[in-house]
């Protein structure tokens, strides 16, 4: 299972100040690090980038799982090694009884991309593209773009198929569920697995093949 996630953390440089909702979407241990972060801004939307690409990741095993943040705990060493000013960083995190493998990329000064990975003997399957689109405005443009690039992605790797976002019953609501990529032609699922995610004027997406 796999996810991913880009935040452009320009827009909000001093999150970090507000120690209420770094209570709410953080671990203690994981606080104290973005408290003394030599750059806490980039330091706390990495955390939230890795919280949200494993999340979309678990969700392919439970549906129904609801996202909270703070359930959801980088490893030790991962969290000391998120303080080296580091383009390419791996890590890890922990949520109930699964670890994901994290890898962190920072194309961008105020931008970093998540990839969340199950199991990390399925790297090798795993496959992603970044892009930066001026002038996005609006969360329907951005979507629009996001499957562009994810159609580019398919083609590539010779996938044919439409993606889907089908309805995910929850208590009292239904929502979108994970993506999934149904042949045009059948109406047939194909087994491949898809994460889409933009913020901004940033799309990005990523490709489980197997």
């Amino acid at each position: 299972m796999i996810g991913n996630d880009i935040v452009d953390y320009q827009f909000d440089k001093k999150k970090y100040l507000n120690h209420r909702w770094l209570q709410r979407i953080l671990t203690p241990l994981e606080q104290q690090h973005v408290l003394t972060a030599t750059r806490p801004n980039r330091y706390l939307w990495s955390l939230w980038a890795a919280k949200e690409a494993s999340y979309k990741a678990l969700q392919r095993i439970n549906p129904s799982l609801t996202f909270s943040p703070s359930a959801y705990a980088l490893s030790v060493s991962s969290l000391n090694n998120l303080h080296h000013n580091e383009q390419k960083l791996s890590a890890a995190i922990d949520f109930e009884n699964h670890r994901l493998s994290l890898r962190f990329y920072w194309p961008k000064e105020t931008v970093v991309h998540c990839l969340a990975c199950h199991n990390p003997e399925n790297w090798i399957h795993l496959h992603s593209l970044f892009e930066h689109r001026p002038h996005l405005s609006g969360y329907q443009q951005q979507s629009l773009a996001v499957r562009e690039l994810a159609q580019t992605l398919l083609k590539k790797h010779h996938i044919h198929a439409d993606i889907i976002r089908p309805n995910q019953s929850m208590p009292g609501y239904s929502k979108p569920g994970a993506p999934i990529l149904v042949d045009p032609q059948t109406g047939h699922t194909w087994p491949h697995i898809i994460s889409l995610s933009h913020d901004h004027e940033y799309i990005g997406v990523a490709l489980y093949c197997l």
